[in-house]
């Protein structure tokens, strides 16, 4: 019988998981795909050998400091330092444009890797505008902050920008399963997650793929002993143990859905202060902000409507923002639209319509197409046998009240579908829809 191992037993030489599984080569890069793929354009300039100055910009955990390390190994004839734009005066910026200086002299490319480069004042940022146009240095800023705004606008135009974003579940499967390999590989022991693991452990990375393998590695310490057979088994009591003790969880999986519940149901009853409560839970939480943004949208067309159509384009512009800068950041716009959504008058006419609509289509009510309304080739080859005025559609521009009389739905009754409410704009719909249906009865008495 075997007798069960410590996993601390393994000496790792203390660098966390995140750090051992740096990338070694531009093909182990994990998402990114239009900065790292086939055609991607930071692929592009590496196999070309050339390397113009920009800033890297995205949430942290998304490779670009596993890339940055990566460089000097694909462009040789390139030196490098690396500063960090809090601690960095101006006087070391001077030294990095002598060195890139000289550098040139020699014939080669000077690259100078600043960090944080969004926290820079504006007399750092000036001193390098003629190292950066001259060519003296290639400046390559890094920011988990998108850096537009903290930018002088004479080096913005210097540089080209890549935002990096977070990583997709496909991407966050690809790198635990590349950690559970290796640190079944380091252990000597097999290592099994279940499903509800992998899930949270994936869901609650939050697109971060050093949250993703740092959660991994404790899982396992916290799972402590191989068993008998040298398995080692990772359950979700494992990864909440982690997650719960990091203060990046708010409780298992039903309370997940609880908390989104009473998000939307807050929002859906006008109480923007208990909206805030559960989203700044969900936010401290740990829960990925892009799960939060996509339950904005849903929530926009479902429960606002067409009360305020403007609310689905607020909502989507919510998602598009937290997925190009993340969190911390994020929380603001997630909060705008929260607040804007609650306050914003509630129509639920249009999922009800559309709900009405396949129901019907679902139960066999599938008329054929109006001649008049089909294509115009189809109804060039029905014209020997059916009359001109069948054949003839009303366009309703050249109509008096640009309103035709024609039918577009064969025994389908005006209201079948859509019942618009009186709540904010949709008060407008309904009383133009009215109109147009008490036109057509005129016309068609």
């Amino acid at each position: 019988m075997k007798s069960s191992r410590s996993l601390f037993e393994k000496d790792k030489g203390g660098a966390p998981l995140p750090y051992r599984l740096r990338p070694s080569s531009i093909d182990d890069m994990v998402g990114q795909e239009a900065l790292f793929g086939k055609e991607g354009v930071l692929r592009g300039f590496l196999e070309r050998g050339t390397w113009p100055s920009m800033i890297l910009f995205g949430p942290p955990g998304t490779g670009k400091s596993g890339f940055v390390r990566l460089l000097p190994a694909l462009l040789p004839d390139h030196s490098f330092s690396t500063i960090n734009a809090t601690t960095a005066g101006v006087s070391e910026l001077r030294k990095e444009l002598s060195r890139g200086e000289d550098r040139r002299c020699s014939g080669g490319r000077h690259v100078v890797v600043v960090d944080e480069i969004h926290t820079w004042s504006k007399s750092q940022q000036e001193v390098l505008l003629d190292g950066v146009e001259s060519g003296q240095i290639i400046l390559l800023g890094l920011s988990n902050a998108a850096p537009y705004a903290a930018l002088i606008p004479p080096l913005a135009s210097r540089l080209l920008l890549f935002p990096f974003q977070p990583l997709d579940e496909g991407s966050l499967e690809i790198l635990l399963d590349r950690g559970v390999d290796r640190l079944s590989r380091e252990g000597g022991f097999s290592l099994e997650i279940d499903s509800e693991a992998r899930s949270l452990l994936v869901r609650f990375a939050g697109g971060d793929g050093r949250r993703l393998l740092s959660t991994l590695e404790g899982a396992v310490l916290a799972a402590g002993m191989a068993g008998e057979d040298g398995a080692v088994r990772i359950t979700s009591r494992h990864v909440l143990s982690i997650l719960q003790s990091a203060g990046q969880y708010y409780g298992d999986k039903d309370t997940h859905y609880d908390m989104i519940s009473a998000f939307i149901k807050s929002v859906r009853n006008y109480d923007p202060d208990a909206a805030l409560h559960w989203l700044a839970r969900m936010i401290e939480g740990g829960e990925d902000p892009l799960f939060i943004a996509r339950r904005l949208v849903i929530l926009a067309s479902e429960d606002v409507g067409l009360a305020d159509p403007q609310a689905l384009t607020q909502a989507v512009s919510c998602y598009t923002a937290v997925s190009q800068i993340g969190l911390p950041e994020g929380r603001i716009p997630l909060a705008l639209t929260t607040l804007y959504l609650a306050l914003s008058p509630k129509s639920v006419s249009a999922y009800r319509a559309i709900d009405r609509a396949l129901a019907d289509v679902r139960a066999g009510f599938t008329p054929p197409v109006p001649v008049y309304l089909r294509d115009r080739t189809t109804k060039r080859g029905l014209s020997r046998t059916t009359s001109e005025e069948a054949l003839s559609y009303q366009y309703p521009p050249d109509m008096p009240d640009g309103i035709s009389s024609q039918s577009h739905l064969p025994g389908g009754e005006p209201g079948r579908y859509y019942a618009p409410e009186d709540r904010g704009r949709e008060r407008e719909f309904r009383e133009r829809l009215e109109a147009v249906r008490k036109i057509r009865r005129e016309r068609n008495p």
